[in-house]
């Protein structure tokens, strides 16, 4: 594997990852990032990392770094639309019997990443204009007009991956549209170990704690809230919330102030097919999630390790076969958590109070291991 001359696209949790694991097998990389070294890693929100994704930092000697950027998640709650707690779950089996559930800024963790590598390994602000498959090599046009070649391109750009467009056709990937989204913001200086869920009829809002600050998610269905607009859908929540429960009204209005906030559309994307010969799909680019479970940077690291385990006892005359072998050990794994996002965004996301007030009734007679059976299921593998 160390005369393997490996290309991947895309410097996210993914890509990073894989770097890490690939300098420390001793291989040859390079690393494009569309981004500008200016802007790259200018934003980022929370993220619930699970044992999945930690066992890997722990794998790359990054414990400690993690450790000290991230706080353990001890609790699970669901509220109802007005704040009052429906039903509580410690996530303790999670952190005794697998290992620390952990809240990280987005942001941390790819200067966790970045920081191992180097940014030496990084060509920033460039993309990729063509690629071409000949014999066992890769050929690769530059957004710069290079030309290069490499035995094996990863490509983790992304859900909204542009270099699948050059080899995947429309009808080969598909993505999964919920026709929900929401605002994200920061609630600075504050500190929480429970992650706390609202659940309405048409509304959502959740309080996703990481060192020192809080991410604060308010959203409902897409046509709703674009009408509503921002301010009007804030102050529609807030009439909803009783004035006991300060936290969330600080929450609100932080996002009501927040200048611009980042509205995300919760969208997944699943490609049918991985591979196309020595180019190979990992992270977001080949099966993105919905962020309900909290599970996509997790599965995307999972996914890096088995990729660059594979790839270790490859040569170069071999490479689509070790690219068989991780399709084969790791698509129905994330694939199947991926179907668990979907199955949670559908109990979260209802818009008839009806049924909204049936599933807050029937919540509460849910334990954390049938909940959370499939999270156990993704980390177990």
């Amino acid at each position: 594997m160390k005369n393997l001359n490996i290309l991947i696209i895309g410097a996210g949790v993914a890509g990073l990852t894989c770097a890490n694991l690939l300098k420390r097998q001793g291989s040859k990389f390079q690393i494009v990032e569309k981004e500008s070294l200016g802007n790259f890693n200018g934003s980022g929100y929370m993220l619930g990392l699970l044992p999945l994704g930690g066992r890997v930092l722990t794998e790359l000697d990054l414990d400690k770094e993690y450790f000290e950027q991230s706080i353990e998640m001890t609790d699970y709650e669901i509220h109802k639309e007005n704040g009052t707690l429906n039903k509580a779950y410690s996530l303790n089996f999670i952190n005794k019997d697998y290992g620390s559930y952990r809240g990280i800024g987005r942001k941390e963790l790819i200067s966790i990443l970045t920081k191992s590598i180097g940014n030496e390994h990084i060509q920033f602000d460039t993309t990729i204009t063509e690629i071409q498959q000949k014999e066992n090599l890769v050929i690769v046009i530059f957004s710069d007009g290079k030309k290069d070649s490499f035995d094996l391109v990863i490509v983790a750009d992304g859900i909204h991956s542009e270099t699948r467009k050059l080899l995947w056709n429309d009808n080969e990937y598909k993505y999964y549209d919920t026709d929900w989204g929401g605002w994200v913001a920061w609630l600075e200086n504050k500190n929480l170990n429970a992650y706390k869920e609202y659940w309405g009829a048409a509304s959502f809002l959740g309080l996703y704690p990481v060192k020192n600050k809080i991410g604060v998610f308010l959203g409902g269905p897409n046509e709703l809230i674009k009408k509503e607009g921002m301010s009007g859908f804030v102050q529609k929540i807030k009439k909803e919330i009783l004035p006991e429960f300060k936290i969330v009204h600080n929450s609100l209005d932080t996002l009501e102030s927040t200048e611009n906030p980042f509205y995300w559309e919760f969208h997944d994307c699943r490609t049918k097919d991985w591979q196309k010969g020595n180019v190979i799909l990992l992270g977001d680019s080949a099966c993105g999630f919905l962020p309900t479970a909290g599970v996509g940077a997790s599965m995307a690291m999972d996914s890096a390790s088995a990729l660059v385990d594979e790839l270790s006892r490859t040569d170069k005359e071999h490479i689509g076969y070790g690219l068989k072998l991780y399709i084969k050990r790791q698509k129905k794994k994330v694939e199947t958590a991926q179907e668990d996002s979907r199955k949670l965004g559908k109990l979260m996301f209802v818009k008839s109070n009806l049924i909204a007030g049936i599933r807050d009734y029937a919540i509460r007679f849910y334990s954390i291991k049938q909940l959370a059976k499939n999270i156990s299921k993704t980390i177990e593998g």
